[in-house]
């Protein structure tokens, strides 16, 4: 989510808020005190929730780079492995010739 979007979310929330809190001191001042305990919870949460959505966002550009970086498959290192694998296999089973790491098989 962009930052400046999650600001001026912010912003309004707190303007309302303030204009709601100056209204209930002026027409319900028994209540003012519980309308500003639950505007800084909604305060609160929003905040929390803007840095966890700004938070995603940021993983979510990270994984990207790496799959990037990767073209998203890891497959020439697997295949090696997988062909690795196969000459520890032969050797473990006693084939104790010439051992070539080079070749495809």
């Amino acid at each position: 989510m962009n930052k400046t979007a999650v600001f001026i979310t912010f912003v309004c929330l707190a303007a309302v808020g303030l204009l709601g809190a100056v209204a209930m001191a002026i027409f319900a001042p028994e209540g003012a005190k519980d309308f500003a305990t639950l505007l800084i919870t909604i305060l609160g949460l929003a905040t929390t929730a803007g840095g966890t959505f700004y938070a995603l966002g940021r993983q979510g550009e990270q994984i990207q780079k790496i799959d990037k970086q990767t073209n998203g498959t890891l497959s020439a290192l697997r295949e090696e492995n997988d062909r690795l694998t196969r000459k520890l296999e032969e050797l473990a089973r006693g084939n104790t010739g010439p051992i070539n790491t080079a070749d495809g098989d």
